[in-house]
């Protein structure tokens, strides 16, 4: 099963506008140009007992024997520094570049995938970002644009992530699979348009795919061109152009083709097809778009979703076609005459999936470059800490989630440090059994699973949370749980329930 850990990192960040690629103390400034450097750290750990309802995690041995962890203990830890250039130039045109690397590793057992991508103590060191480009201020009809363009081995997202945001991943040897700390796409690169209320991409980028260092667990090469745009609604003193989160309303229409992508070791053909050739359009939306004031709907009621499709006549490995899509729906309001001020969602989310796994039309949805998504650390994209993590795909899968989140008035080290707990509720599902491999007489609940979480922010600049939660298993949760056990070994008893114990840290300097 080809799964990423999901970077919490980026989520938390992103909740207080920090650019997670910054690098903001300056080493020079003279005439124009500063130079600055940065280092980001971070670190998690794990427990998970009884790992995949029993069915345990497998580390597997040069010798090609497997070790199996029935109550998986992990941890990881990353460095990333970096360093920047600007230039203000006399010719009313700004110069930038970034260039940074990341160190990972992780230790214990290695993450609880049935077969564990990240055994065996990895560690690497690996190029991060790597661009340059140019920043043009314009004024067309009075209003205030800018023009970037910017090229080489860059971060690039659409929205929050749901179909484009991660270039790169880290399974295998690089290590830190759920921290998951790189992000970078490969060039060319971008063009970006940012307006008041407008903002446009073209794009042509390649992911940065390399499965020597990730085991062969790695996503298919793929390099791919398009274009997104954004309509949206400003926060009071808000950058919506550049800074996603200051967008009070939004809608998004994005399109790409893959031109070029080769075919992974591990992607499963039951259910996927090439990538190359295949064509992708998205209708995403999201903020509080309703102008209505009673109940407080315009000031508390979000709305966000994405409708993704994916098409492609000529997709090899055997299928005539792809007709494949994802999509989520997500209604939410904030309580802010409570006390606590608590946000609530419901989110459902369905990605397609083949009914027939020997037909000619591949309907299996491809995540792409999907990662966790920017607006909550905890109740992303994947769904939940136990289930939704290491054994549950992203393909022929239903998901049921409700969020409850909120903000005790107390403060544990300074007076503006912030302490939020929530309670995340999954419920999921397969679309169709015989999709994904088994009987169709199996029953296609996957699992119940409950998290409770606390993060902490002491600043900007550093974070952490602790998590638990534990995870009920439906008929298809345990025939999943089964199949992911390595031919040969021996079948484990396997069990109702799982559960997991997690923290995490980060730090800017």
């Amino acid at each position: 099963m080809l799964r990423q850990g999901t970077c919490f990192l980026v989520a938390a960040l992103a909740a207080t506008k920090v650019t997670p690629a910054r690098a903001d103390h300056t080493i020079v400034s003279v005439k124009g140009l500063t130079i600055s450097g940065g280092l980001d750290i971070g670190g998690d750990a794990f427990y998970l007992p009884n790992t995949n309802f029993g069915g345990g995690s497998y580390a597997l041995h040069k010798s090609g024997r497997y070790t199996r962890n029935s109550n998986t203990t992990y941890g990881e830890l990353y460095g990333k520094p970096m360093l920047s250039a600007q230039w203000d130039t006399n010719w009313g045109f700004s110069a930038f570049g970034l260039i940074s690397a990341i160190g990972s590793t992780t230790l214990g057992d290695g993450d609880a995938e049935s077969l564990s991508q990240t055994s065996g103590t990895p560690r690497q060191v690996t190029l991060e970002d790597a661009n340059g480009g140019i920043e043009i201020p314009l004024r067309i009809a009075g209003g205030h644009q800018k023009l970037i363009i910017e090229g080489g081995r860059q971060r690039f997202q659409v929205d929050d992530g749901f179909l484009i945001g991660k270039g790169t991943y880290s399974s295998g040897d690089r290590g830190a699979w759920w921290y998951a700390p790189r992000y970078a796409f490969a060039g060319p690169g971008v063009i970006k348009f940012e307006a008041d209320s407008f903002r446009a991409d073209v794009f042509m980028l390649e992911n940065n795919t390399n499965n020597e260092q990730d085991r062969g667990y790695d996503r298919p090469q793929t390099k791919f061109e398009g274009f997104d745009v954004t309509w949206f609604r400003n926060k009071p003193g808000g950058k919506g152009g550049s800074v996603y989160e200051d967008r009070e309303a939004y809608v998004t229409l994005t399109y790409f083709h893959v031109r070029d992508a080769n075919i992974s070791s591990t992607y499963d053909y039951s259910s996927r097809a090439d990538r190359n050739g295949m064509n992708v359009a998205a209708l995403s939306w999201g903020g509080k778009p309703i102008p209505i004031k009673q109940l407080g709907i315009s000031k508390n009621f979000t709305f966000y979703g994405d409708f993704v499709a994916e098409e492609n006549r000529h997709p090899g490995n055997g299928y005539k076609s792809v007709e494949a899509y994802g999509m989520f729906f997500e209604p939410g309001y904030t309580f802010s005459m409570l006390p606590w001020k608590p946000h609530i969602f419901y989110r459902y989310t369905r990605f397609s999936g083949n009914k027939n796994p020997t037909g000619t039309v591949k309907r299996g949805y491809d995540t792409f470059f999907l990662y966790d998504g920017r607006r909550y650390t905890y109740g992303g994209y994947w769904p939940g800490e136990i289930v939704g993590m290491y054994l549950a795909p992203l393909s022929d899968l239903e998901i049921h989630q409700i969020d409850l989140t909120g903000i005790p008035p107390v403060h544990l080290f300074k007076k503006d440090d912030e302490l939020k707990v929530g309670v995340h509720f999954y419920d999921l599902s397969l679309i169709h059994t015989t999709g994904m491999g088994l009987k169709a007489s199996t029953n296609r609940h996957i699992s119940d699973e409950v998290d409770f979480t606390a993060e902490y922010m002491f600043d900007a600049n550093t974070s952490g949370a602790l998590a638990g939660g534990v995870a009920f298993a439906g008929p298809s949760g345990r025939a999943l749980a089964k199949s992911g056990v390595p031919g040969g070994e021996p079948m484990p008893p396997i069990h109702g329930t799982a559960g997991v114990m997690e923290a995490y840290f980060y730090k800017h300097f």
